[in-house]
Parts: C-alpha cells; sequence; structure tokens
C-alpha cells in the first residue's frame, strides 16, 4: 500500500514539474532562427522604405488560419506602427466565390457575372500571382465596390490582370487615371488606379470579359504592405500548382511568411517523409523565383483530430469525440529541419504555445477554438503577435549592430 502511494505522488509530483517546464516554455520570448544576417536586407528596406516613403512587400501565405484575416492582422499591426502604413494590401472577391471573406473587407459586386478558381481546386493549373483567377461576364462591364474596415484607408488600387484583358477604371472617372503599370510579367498586368485622397471605399469597373486576380489597396504614404493570401484547404502541396511560385514575383515580396501544416497533419495517411519533400519543393522554388525575398516557416499549434464513437448497446448511434493529433510534432520538427537545410528562417510556435503538453491550456485558456483545429479570434491574435515579436526581436538586434541606421528609424 505504501509503495502504491509513493508511486502516486512520484508520478504527481513528475507530471506537475513537467507542466511547469512546458509552461516556462511557453512563457518565454518567440525566437526566430535563422541563418546569421538572414533578414538584414528587409530590415534596412523596411527603415528606408519609412525614410523615403517607399513600399516595402510582405506576403502572409497559408490556410483556413489565413483566409479568414484575423491571423494576419497583429503582423501588419506591428510593422505599419514601426515603418509606417503602405495599406491593407490583397483583397479578392471571395464571398463572389462562394466562401468565407477575410475579416477587414467587403467586395460587392453590381449585378451577377463574377466567376472563378481558387487554387485550392484539385484541377487548377493557372498563372496567377494571388493563387485566385476571375473573370467577368462577356455581355457587359461590371462594378465592384471595394470597402475596408477596421480604419483602413487608402488612396490607390492596383490591380492585377491577365495580358489583353482590357484596363479596368475607378467608376465615374477616365482612364486618364491610371498610372503606369509599375509591375508587368509576360502574362500579368497591373494598373494602378490613383483615388487621389485616402478613402475607406470605392467602386471600380471592370470591361466585360476580364480575367483579374483581385486588387491591391495601398497607400502613396509609403511603409509596410502586408499581404493576406489564404486559401480554406491548402497545403504546401497547394502552392506548388500551377505558375503561383514564378507569378507571385508580381508583387514584388522581399519577406514571404509560410503558416501551413494544419491540413497536412490531419491527413488520414500522414508521410513526414512526403511532408518535407513538398515543403522543400515550395520554398526552393519560391528562392528561385524571388532570389532578394526572405522566407521564414512557422509552425502550427497544437490540434486534435475529430472522432466518431458508436455508444455502447446502441445501433447505428454515435457521439463526437476528439483525439490527439500526434503528427502535430513530426510537422514542427520536420519543418524546423526542412528550414535549416534550406537556409531560411522558422518560428516554432507549436513549442512557443506549449506543445503537445500544454493542449488543455490551449482550449481553456480561449486560444483554440471549439473544433480543437481552428483558433479564436483572441486565439490568432496572440499567435500573430507571437510571430510579429520574433521578427521584431531580430530586427532589433539588426539595428544595434548595423553600421548605418537612419535618424527616423532610430526614433521608437
Amino acid at each position: 500500500m505504501r509503495s502504491s502511494q509513493l508511486i502516486r505522488i512520484s508520478c504527481a509530483i513528475i507530471g506537475s514539474l513537467l507542466l511547469m517546464a512546458q509552461t516556462l516554455m511557453a512563457q518565454r520570448v518567440p525566437q526566430l532562427v535563422a541563418p546569421d544576417g538572414y533578414l538584414d536586407k528587409l530590415w534596412a528596406a523596411c527603415d528606408e522604405a519609412r525614410a523615403t516613403r517607399q513600399i516595402v512587400s510582405i506576403i502572409h501565405l497559408g490556410d483556413s488560419h489565413i483566409q479568414a484575416g484575423h491571423f494576419t492582422m497583429p503582423i501588419r499591426q506591428a510593422f505599419t506602427e514601426r515603418w509606417g502604413d503602405g495599406g491593407l494590401g490583397w483583397v479578392g472577391p471571395f464571398r463572389l466565390l462562394g466562401t468565407n471573406p477575410p475579416i477587414h473587407t467587403v467586395i460587392r459586386a453590381s449585378s451577377a457575372g463574377t466567376s472563378g478558381v481558387k487554387i485550392t481546386q484539385r484541377d487548377y493549373d493557372r498563372e496567377s500571382p494571388t493563387g485566385m483567377v476571375l473573370q467577368t461576364r462577356a455581355s457587359g462591364a461590371i462594378t465592384y465596390t471595394l470597402q475596408c474596415g477596421s480604419g483602413q484607408t487608402f488612396d490607390r488600387i492596383v490591380i492585377y490582370r491577365q495580358r489583353g484583358t482590357q484596363p479596368f477604371t475607378l467608376a465615374g472617372h477616365s482612364a486618364s487615371r491610371i498610372a503606369h503599370d509599375t509591375l508587368t510579367t509576360e502574362q500579368v498586368l497591373t494598373d494602378t488606379l490613383l483615388v487621389g485622397r485616402y478613402v475607406s471605399s470605392a467602386q471600380l469597373t471592370a470591361p466585360a470579359s476580364s480575367v483579374w486576380y483581385g486588387a491591391s489597396l495601398e497607400r502613396s504614404s509609403g511603409g509596410a504592405l502586408v499581404h493576406t493570401i489564404g486559401y480554406n484547404g491548402a497545403t504546401y502541396y497547394t502552392y506548388s500548382k500551377g505558375s503561383f511560385t514564378s507569378s507571385v514575383a508580381t508583387l514584388r515580396p522581399q519577406l514571404i511568411i509560410l503558416s501551413l501544416g494544419t491540413n497536412e497533419s490531419l491527413a488520414r495517411q500522414f508521410d513526414r517523409n512526403h511532408f518535407g519533400e513538398e515543403v522543400a519543393r515550395l520554398v526552393r522554388r519560391l528562392q528561385a523565383s524571388n532570389p532578394d525575398c526572405a522566407i521564414v516557416l512557422t509552425s502550427p499549434l497544437y490540434c486534435y483530430r475529430k472522432v466518431r464513437v458508436r455508444q455502447r448497446g446502441k445501433r447505428r448511434r454515435y457521439r463526437t469525440s476528439y483525439r490527439a493529433n500526434a503528427n502535430c510534432q513530426l510537422i514542427a520538427d520536420e519543418l524546423q529541419q526542412q528550414a535549416r537545410e534550406l537556409g531560411c528562417g522558422y518560428i516554432d510556435l507549436f513549442s512557443h504555445f506549449g506543445g503537445k503538453a500544454g493542449a488543455a491550456q490551449l482550449l481553456s485558456s480561449g486560444i483554440l477554438s471549439g473544433d480543437r483545429v481552428h483558433l479564436t479570434a483572441a486565439g490568432y491574435n496572440k499567435v500573430g503577435a507571437a510571430i510579429a515579436t520574433a521578427l521584431q526581436n531580430d530586427y532589433t538586434q539588426w539595428r544595434q549592430h548595423a553600421p548605418h541606421v537612419t535618424s527616423q528609424a532610430s526614433e521608437d
């Protein structure tokens, strides 16, 4: 009896110590792991943009965690507060394509007639810098209303369109308000529509039979321009399809943050080696097409699998249960290994937020939502803030050793 009591007491003490250790780990400041000086060019560009009113383009690329818009907001806020607000970045008419739009924008069409495909569709093989290809009806032009929330404003709209499609115009204005194309590729053209003043809403007219890829809402004041590109169900394989990795260069990114891996972890037959191959393929293609762009991988948080459990003694009656998703640890480990081998950056959100041992706390603290896969709005805010903190800490270290720092950049 005494031996059993000692064993139980010992187990309880060990469990408490492990939980305490995990809690302390989760409370550490999130860290960016990257080759020495990996983000130096980015930080120099950010400081220069702040001083010269230029744009620094950043892309947050991912899955459903990104599509809703909550996740990217604290990252955008951190960058714009330090280096200036370059605008909201890319927006697309998600609701017109039958899916949930990001929280910060509303896009309405004056009439029916907008069709499109997304990069998550199985047979997708298109060239689009945003992973979305849109087409307007052949019978006539369509006017779109683009509206921002959360106090966001813009004074220019950059339209991404297919070569051969006629230029878009601001509703009620002539083509003379179109600036010269600033970004072009062989198949993708851009039109910069000059609004003339800062607004939170504007209307643009798309000609009949237009093929386009969404728009970027920007500010001529310059600063950080953080694009949110995310699609429900996306994986690393998703963004290797079509010509996305080459055409995304149209957005001239200087930093791409990849927040993927959740959907792979939920696969019935998860293969770590295959996952690593997909990560390497996407990153290498992005590196080849965007040689001056830094890439940072982030690991997803712990999540659960939903399972149906047959109730004892009842025919065809089931209850929903949740099972620990052991693949999350494998995903985090593989991402860390791939980042090291590919020479890019890595932020271990999985460990920072407690790993497997901290899964219960993710629920009790309101970070993980009721479906035990997605996060709450508050949860996304905390995780996005962790990414921002890791990046900002790297900037602080760079500034301490930078030989030349502008006076404006030093005024924090």
